[in-house]
């Protein structure tokens, strides 16, 4: 379950069993704003009212709701989810590395230049090196095991 301080608009990833049947409060751990979180009811308390005219109205719906709760507890284990935009230099920066690899190795073919041929090499010479190392190793542990 998701909820949502009403000050920073800080998302937290919350247990819905934490917030028990009636409810609870919570404070946001950005702000140390307090509310009453309602499991059943997705509308929020706010322990300070911003405007004067909800004030009674928010005071009373508060109130209530506090004298029917036995415990407060303030510290609601939660994950906090903090939604992050792409960054769009990143994204520039990803496709123009791109370009260049695919101009580099059309730039390479057009001038009959082998880098390709060597990395490929270097490549088949590697597994073929991991190879004789492993069939060596299984050949040591047989001789071990018998």
């Amino acid at each position: 379950m998701f909820i949502e301080c009403s000050n920073c608009k800080l998302k937290y990833l919350v247990n819905s069993a934490d917030l028990k049947p009636n409810g609870r409060m919570v404070e946001c751990a950005n702000c140390n704003h307090q509310w009453f979180q309602d499991l059943n009811n997705t509308e929020v308390f706010s322990a300070v009212p911003s405007s004067k005219k909800e004030n009674s109205v928010d005071n009373e719906k508060f109130n209530k709701n506090i004298e029917h709760k036995n415990e407060i507890v303030k510290n609601l284990p939660s994950t906090i989810v903090r939604q992050e935009k792409p960054s769009v230099l990143n994204s520039i920066a990803a496709v123009l590395l791109i370009l260049f690899i695919f101009l580099g190795i059309w730039i390479s073919r057009s001038f009959e230049i082998n880098t390709l041929v060597l990395i490929d090499f270097y490549i088949k010479e590697f597994f073929f090196n991991l190879n004789l190392i492993i069939s060596d190793l299984a050949k040591i542990i047989y001789n071990i095991l018998n």
